[in-house]
């Protein structure tokens, strides 16, 4: 924590303790003051007996070199202070982090920590290591205070005094049971913990969102201007995923304190979730805003994370948005400030973008943000479906005679479709496809399997589309495996596809996804064959079950030479692998002829089967009229 000159007035652990636990209202019960014989602070050295004679016995704990947290036992007594009984306990503050070893170390090496240092007769700067003792914290509990607390809560306070001799060593033990006190201590702590994120002590999601919502009710209500910001880390990513958790939870620790310290105390930061930040900015005009991102900006760039003889480099993405008058409200203003984020990352990363509404980029990308709500509610209402499209079987010696693909289909609140496509783009863009669209799919086609709806045998397999982000996905490998054997159905009847570009573009994690579902039965198709350069090279080490030829080639084959000769190799590779091929787009009677002709094994498109939904739509009843009926696009 600095001042606006750059001074230290407090560690950084010093604040921590003090805002998360002392700030709590503990209704005069107890009194708390943070003490080292190293602070900076004014009013917060060692001031009487026993703040000395308790960090004489916590520095005798202390170690050197610790290689790991040192087992602390407090020290405690009780005393006569102006008057009454108090019991004091002081309890140690070690450097429970890296990030408060830096923070630390950093102070000592200033000039005019130095000079402090000199005067009190210490030559050179302290050093200090992970663990060892930088602080403690008094806490003062007033004996007669608890005592008529107790008694107004009917509870019940037992002092038990014992004193033994043996060998010269007096033990006293000091028993107090108090229940009301206890209680409130607890609900306290209940209390901090509902508001805070438990990683880094920042204000979490809800309670950034209740300040958000008064400085709205300000701004409307006496004309005030305040500015929001959602911070977005850059190369969050590759330190969790390289170093581990333990390294990406630090980070995120250092992080939080590193733009804590570029705030005012009246701005609010908080962790919305992932390495995500928000930023309120009290009284601030935009302009003013801007400087202070630049800030954030630049103090991440600066900044370097060290873990394990490795040095990362971060840069965060930041959305910009005001708060006023004109604002509609916290959802509105949350969006707002996410859009402009994104728009910032996808834009380069490491930059600022300020939401206009104006900007018709930003006004693109707010209705894009909706999908997510859309989808969700075309879940829960009825509105998401399964549509089936049969691939012909065109050769007499194949085992399977009827190839059943699955495709996803969407309805408007007027019944109306909405093209695949369009959600597809939507559920990649924003991460959608393995946490909520793929998952669906996969849990809808074997309840309809389980019930059923679609024939599964050793002639009639099931296959549904998972999208590359879903193949490089491990909660979501995780979460097939499990509905697969869960499901009660026969893994041998259901088939993935994948695309061409999804397993070669990630090689090494589609291996892996394809490998573990094998394990578990389930067959694999390769989509969109042939459209990659390298397809080839890449077939042999794939162990796919059918390849779908794509239908780029499939469309003109009857009248382009060139399609014909791409569609006959492909088959020709798929026929020495032991593959069966997949002709899509087969539109008309003349090109599955011809596919025929050359061997294809299978023919799917229209001129084949239109797709139809495996249920009837039951949708929700809305309460405006139905727009009139539009024919489905093709959507295959």
């Amino acid at each position: 924590y600095q001042d606006e000159r750059g001074n230290v007035p407090l560690p950084a652990q010093f604040l921590k303790l003090v805002g998360q636990r002392a700030s709590a209202d503990s209704g005069g019960l107890y009194r708390y003051q943070p003490i080292s014989k190293w602070n900076l602070g004014e009013g917060q050295q060692l001031r009487d007996d026993f703040q000395r004679w308790g960090w004489a016995q916590l520095e005798a704990q202390d170690r050197p070199n610790p290689s790991g947290p040192i087992e602390w036992k407090s020290a405690w007594r009780v005393e006569q202070l102006a008057g009454e009984r108090v019991l004091r306990f002081l309890r140690a503050d070690p450097a429970a982090q890296q990030s408060c070893v830096q923070c630390h170390n950093q102070l000592e090496h200033r000039a005019s920590t130095q000079a402090m240092r000199a005067s009190e007769g210490i030559t050179g700067s302290k050093v200090w290591r992970q663990h060892q003792l930088l602080g403690a914290l008094e806490v003062q509990v007033p004996i007669a205070s608890v005592e008529k607390l107790a008694a107004e809560q009917r509870s019940t306070v037992l002092f038990a005094v014992v004193g033994l001799t043996l060998a010269g060593l007096l033990c006293m033990s000091l028993l107090v049971r108090l229940g009301a006190a206890r209680a409130r201590v607890l609900t306290d702590d209940l209390a901090w913990r509902a508001a805070h994120d438990d990683l880094t002590g920042l204000v979490n999601r809800p309670r950034f969102q209740l300040r958000l919502q008064a400085a709205l009710d300000a701004a409307k209500t006496h004309g005030s201007r305040h500015a929001l910001m959602f911070l977005d880390l850059d190369q969050f990513k590759v330190v969790n995923d390289t170093c581990g958790h333990r390294a990406g939870d630090e980070l995120l620790r250092q992080v939080a304190a590193l733009l804590q310290g570029k705030l005012r105390a009246a701005d609010t930061l908080a962790r919305l979730g992932g390495d995500e930040f928000g930023v309120l900015l009290a009284d601030c005009p935009l302009d003013r805003a801007g400087e202070v991102a630049d800030k954030l900006l630049n103090a991440v760039a600066e900044y370097r994370f060290p873990w394990n003889e490795r040095v990362f480099e971060l840069g965060v993405s930041i959305g910009l948005v005001e708060v006023c008058a004109n604002s509609q409200g916290v959802a509105d203003l949350m969006s707002a400030a996410d859009i402009a984020c994104f728009a910032a990352k996808e834009a380069g990363r490491h930059r600022v973008r300020v939401f206009q509404s104006s900007d018709s980029e930003l006004a693109r990308r707010r209705e894009d943000l909706g999908w997510s709500e859309r989808i969700a509610a075309a879940m829960a209402s009825g509105r998401m479906a399964l549509a089936v499209q049969t691939a012909q079987a065109l050769q007499d010696h194949l085992p399977v005679r009827c190839y059943q693909e699955l495709l996803l289909r969407m309805y408007a609140e007027d019944g109306s479709p909405i093209p695949t496509q369009n959600v597809i783009a939507a559920g990649e863009r924003y991460n959608l496809m393995p946490t909520r669209i793929d998952r669906w799919v996969l849990q809808t086609a074997c309840e309809h399997m389980r019930a059923g709806r679609l024939r599964a045998d050793h002639a009639h397999i099931v296959a549904v589309n998972v999208s590359g982000a879903s193949v490089g996905d491990e909660s979501f490998l995780r979460f097939a495996c499990d509905t697969v054997r869960q499901s009660g159905i026969d893994p041998r009847t259901l088939c993935i596809e994948i695309t061409e570009t999804a397993a070669i573009g990630n090689f090494a994690q589609a291996s892996v996804f394809i490998a573990e579902l094998k394990a578990l039965g389930c067959l694999f198709a390769l989509d969109d064959f042939g459209s990659g350069l390298s397809s080839f090279g890449y077939l042999k080490n794939l162990p796919v079950d059918f390849l779908k030829l794509d239908g780029a080639f499939i469309r003109d084959i009857t009248t382009d030479k060139v399609d014909r000769a791409m569609v006959g190799a492909i088959h020709d590779v798929g026929r020495a692998l032991g593959i069966p091929t997949i002709a899509e787009w087969v539109e008309s009677d003349e090109i599955r002829d011809e596919v025929r002709r050359m061997g294809i094994d299978y023919a799917q498109g229209y001129g084949i089967e239109r797709p139809r939904l495996v249920v009837p739509l039951q949708m929700a009843p809305v309460t405006r009229p139905p727009a009139s009926a539009k024919a489905e696009p093709a959507m295959v």
